[in-house]
């Protein structure tokens, strides 16, 4: 039984497995998309694996007068660092034994057009906030723990904090 809708035992055997081997927690991941010519739909479109059927990810580009059809890309991003950022403290909160009762997160991004259009040389995203909305009988302390927990172990948090190395190629179909 979970306190938090989290595999405790798969969590537990990974930590093991990384114990017993380092080279374990080292893997690459990838996504691979298409960009879409149809006017009337998503403009580009990618597929993620899953246990079940794949799953489709679509997104249109950003509609400066309102949503598009489909997400924008900044929206998969903000969803990236959301759920990332939730689904690290609630493991954190399994792994501890603290039950907590709700869980909402919400993120904002001041984002700033400028050098996208070559306008000036503003940074394009100003600053990131998360909010935790956070529902549990745990003390301040804990909370706080379980925050920080989030901050270290999400891979987005890392991403968004750090500069990461980037290799851009292009290949000619």
């Amino acid at each position: 039984m979970s306190l938090n809708n989290i595999d405790i035992a798969q969590v537990k055997q990974y930590e093991a497995d990384i114990k017993a081997d380092g080279e374990e927690a080292k893997f690459t991941t990838k996504m691979q998309g298409t960009w879409l010519f149809d006017e009337s739909g998503p403009q580009f479109t990618a597929t993620a694996k899953t246990k079940g059927e794949p799953v489709v990810f679509t997104l249109s580009h950003p509609n400066f007068d309102g949503p598009g059809v489909s997400p924008s890309p900044m929206s998969f991003g903000l969803f990236w660092i959301a759920g990332c950022a939730s689904a690290t403290l609630m493991t954190s909160a399994e792994k501890k034994g603290i039950k907590i009762d709700a869980l909402s997160t919400c993120i904002e991004a001041d984002l700033d057009y400028h050098a996208q259009f070559k306008l000036g040389d503003q940074p394009l995203v100003g600053e990131y906030r998360i909010n935790f909305i956070i529902s549990s009988k745990a003390s301040d302390a804990e909370v706080e723990q379980l925050k920080a927990d989030a901050l270290a172990g999400c891979m987005a948090m890392y991403t968004v904090k750090n500069a990461i190395p980037l290799k851009v190629t292009h290949t000619r179909a």
